[in-house]
């Protein structure tokens, strides 16, 4: 089990867990095909050990195993590594490094042995198969069949410069071509699959936005209608059932009904904000920067959930949020040994949570030093000043998930006269 750190207290309280938006379910679809052609590429490779051992032993080839056999380690260091820190530059390297050991591979092979390319061809064919099965550590399944059709041709040039140099018939074989079609078929299918359901499967974020507004509609119908009967039915059924003369009393009144309905701020107490998420410019126009900044330094941030409904923060509020934030994607791109990070957002009427997630190496919160200040200090200190909460789940090995709540501004003045406290949530990163 993933250790939780409570720092020095437990707040109790209703945690409102959201529902995974698109975005990050299809991510862990994706990363879990991903990594399952990660496993049936080291497999491959794996289980072409044997083999070349037994065919070069049986032939009398055992000194020459050397070469071959080293290219094949490389390769499946690199996927192990692609397994602990999937990124996409360590793809880029895995296409690279592994066109470079599948020419080693086929070199050591084919230079010392050239009759092997008829006699062993399927055998010979395994490091540029793994090389076909790449996979993507985003959530979109089409950039996968891109890294796959670039290893597929990393590896069929490679095979074909070999041939080249050592004066052999150009054999490629049918293994890459069968496993590019077989990997493509998988990832166009999920990439199929996730348009038909956002075709079918409505977005729930945006339905409960439109059903606000519907409300604050109909409350505004009911408010208008209510001052009309106030005034312009009350004043023409005392005009219809009244004397016939008005006396001056009658007349302040009518007076009073029409300087009501000229008023332009009629409804202006009516608050809209109950109902209809806009979204705290100030706040927004910072988040935006910071994730664009910390993209720019090398960390893919992806942003979703109920981002409509940051509203009405107050000034000390809102700098803890950006500040937190701050301090947990920090951490990620300086401790996590991951590139990517993902930050959902998700609300309630009175409080707004953002939950920054990591894949990377975690750490064991029981074991952080007492002078070690990332999350004590610039996200802990700094929210639980401001009226919210942090907790911080993370086990080595694992990522780091971290919650961050923070209290809305009516709900800070409610808490300021009834004297409850805000509620906690969970966000992740590594201690800086």
């Amino acid at each position: 089990m993933p250790l939780v750190w409570f720092p020095d207290r437990v707040t109790l309280g209703t945690t409102r867990i959201p529902i995974l938006p698109r975005a990050i379910a299809a991510s862990i679809t994706v990363s879990a095909v991903a990594r399952s052609g990660w496993a049936i590429a080291a497999a491959t490779l794996t289980v072409s050990v044997p083999g070349l051992i037994d065919l070069y032993v049986r032939k009398g080839f055992a000194p020459d195993l050397a070469q071959p056999l080293i290219a094949v380690a490389v390769m499946l260091a690199v996927i192990i590594v692609i397994f602990i820190r999937p990124s996409s530059p360590w793809l880029a390297a895995y296409v690279v490094i592994g066109a470079a050991c599948v020419y080693f591979f086929l070199h050591g092979v084919l230079d010392m042995h050239p009759e092997l390319m008829s006699q062993a061809l399927i055998l010979i064919n395994r490091p540029a198969v793994a090389l076909v099965l790449v996979g993507t550590v985003g959530p979109r399944p089409l950039l996968a069949v891109a890294w796959g059709l670039a290893g597929f041709l990393a590896g069929g040039a490679v095979t074909a410069l070999v041939c080249v140099q050592d004066g052999l018939p150009i054999l490629f074989g049918n293994g890459p071509a069968i496993t590019l079609a077989t990997y493509s078929a998988t990832y166009l299918g999920l990439s199929f699959i996730q348009r038909a359901q956002r075709g079918r499967v409505p977005d729930f974020l945006r339905l409960r936005h439109e059903t606000r507004k519907l409300e604050a509609a109909r409350t505004l119908e009911h408010r208008a209608t209510a001052i009309l009967h106030d005034t312009v039915l009350n004043d023409l059924a005392l005009i219809i059932n009244g004397p016939d003369t008005l006396d001056d009393r009658m007349r302040d009144s009518m007076r009073r009904d029409v300087a009501t309905l000229a008023d332009p701020d009629l409804l202006e107490d009516v608050d809209l904000d109950e109902f209809v998420d806009a979204s705290d410019a100030s706040l927004r126009n910072q988040l935006t920067a910071l994730v664009s900044d910390f993209q720019w330094r090398g960390l893919t941030v992806e942003a979703t959930g109920d981002t409509g409904r940051v509203v009405h923060m107050s000034p000390e509020v809102l700098e803890a949020a950006v500040g937190a934030l701050g301090a947990c994607l920090e951490n990620i791109l300086r401790h996590s040994g991951v590139h990517s990070a993902e930050v959902i957002v998700s609300s309630t009427e009175s409080s707004v949570t953002w939950t920054i997630s990591d894949a990377g190496k975690g750490f064991d919160p029981a074991a952080v030093a007492s002078d070690r200040l990332g999350l004590r200090s610039s996200v802990f200190r700094r929210v639980e000043l401001s009226g919210g909460v942090v907790k911080v789940w993370s086990k080595p090995g694992n990522g780091t998930t971290v919650l961050i709540t923070l209290p809305l501004l009516a709900a800070r003045t409610r808490t300021s006269a009834g004297g409850t406290s805000a509620g906690g949530t969970s966000a992740g990163g590594s201690d800086a």
